[in-house]
């Protein structure tokens, strides 16, 4: 039985036992028809020219097209094969070569340098992707724009000038400000961070930057948090730290610090405490209030209290009590002591010689004034 191969080549005026041997030849593309997916090239000895010829892959799906292939460029120098059927079957694009450099006595042809076992795609337009031997992987727009994957260590190595990332959560960005006329070494840089509360809020709630915020502007980190993620939430809580050392916080709220260990706080200036409501310090151990080379001042517009549970000392050379006071402070209890022994012993005194009469003040009324001093003094309160 004849083959309906067979049949048509008979129809074609083809013998059957007859064999036309496969042509290669060396050509240069002059064409590319994009839509087609095919190229049109002329020899390079026998000027004869091949239209919409196709070019051959490593691999790709016949009916979805995915796989591995390239669009040749108008000029590439290339060999075609046309198959042993002779000009009833297609011809194809078997490969590219590269011309010989005269000047650099090399097959270069513009191509960088690879190692043993590498495998590089690469434009003209300088974007690319390398496997090297050895697990590396490259992957980049440009020299300063591209990511290495590094199996040592499992290390990913990135490059770039600006670097966004954008997620239903927020957004990282590194930002280099400078045009194409600034020195790169110059351009002004910020990292900021965006994060959301909600995926689908239209802003976000909490903002981090960090680095240069213009010419003029002293802050390098400025951090907000708002009220809410909807566009013009109020912030509730702003920090802001120059490059000069200064920190302003600005709450809305309320600011609590919890330590387990010790807590300090140092200034080489003033520090100030200052509150619009109620002011507490306390301490469940000793508590120290000390000017060492200066006045310390309490002052209240209302009234003040001073309390102890066990005693109370105040102690300085001048102890002022109601203003500019300039005279001593009387000990109640020697007194009494020294009044009591003043009036016994006028008590003793007798009338003068030749006069008549007894003491000048009678025992009784001795008695009485003594309990008087002593009723004077406070039973709750003493001064050492």
């Amino acid at each position: 039985m004849t083959s309906i191969g067979a049949l048509i080549k008979q129809s074609q005026g083809i013998a059957m036992n007859s064999y036309v041997p496969p042509i290669i030849e060396k050509v240069r593309i002059v064409s590319v028809n994009i839509d087609d997916w095919t190229v049109d090239c002329v020899s390079e000895y026998a000027n004869k020219r091949h239209f919409d010829v196709q070019v051959m892959a490593p691999y790709f799906h016949y009916i979805n097209g995915e796989g591995i292939y390239v669009m040749p460029e108008v000029g590439a120098l290339a060999w075609i094969c046309t198959p042993s059927a002779g000009r009833f079957d297609t011809p194809f694009i078997l490969g590219f070569q590269a011309p010989f450099d005269t000047a650099q006595a090399n097959f270069r042809a513009g191509r960088q340098s690879l190692n043993p076992g590498d495998i590089m795609l690469r434009t003209r337009d300088e974007n690319f992707l390398v496997l090297r031997r050895g697990g590396v992987v490259q992957i980049g727009a440009t020299p300063v724009c591209q990511t290495m994957y590094i199996p040592l260590r499992n290390i990913i190595h990135q490059y770039c000038e600006n670097y966004q990332l954008d997620t239903f959560g927020g957004t990282m960005l590194w930002k280099t400000e400078r045009d194409d006329q600034t020195d790169q070494g110059d351009a002004l840089t910020t990292l900021s961070f965006n994060v959301k509360d909600k995926a689908n809020d239209k802003d976000h709630i909490a903002k981090l930057s960090i680095g240069s915020h213009g010419d003029g502007e002293p802050n390098t980190l400025v951090l907000s948090i708002h009220e809410s993620g909807d566009e013009g939430a109020a912030a509730m809580m702003m920090l802001q730290i120059t490059r000069e050392g200064d920190v302003v916080w600005d709450l809305e709220k309320d600011w609590t610090v919890n330590v387990v260990g010790k807590y300090t706080i140092a200034a080489e200036g003033d520090i100030g405490l200052e509150s619009q409501g109620n002011l507490v310090v306390s301490g469940k151990a000793d508590a120290s209030l000390k000017a060492v080379d200066g006045d310390l001042a309490l002052s209240a517009g209302a009234n003040a209290g001073l309390s102890a549970g066990a005693a109370v000392t105040v102690e300085a050379p001048q102890i002022k009590l109601g203003g500019s006071a300039v005279e001593p402070v009387i000990k109640g209890q020697q007194f009494v002591f020294f009044m009591t022994d003043l009036l016994t012993k006028i008590a003793a005194f007798a009338s003068p010689p030749g006069t008549t009469g007894g003491p000048i003040i009678a025992a009784p009324a001795v008695a009485a004034m003594s309990g008087q001093l002593s009723n004077l003094l406070s039973t709750k309160n003493f001064v050492e």
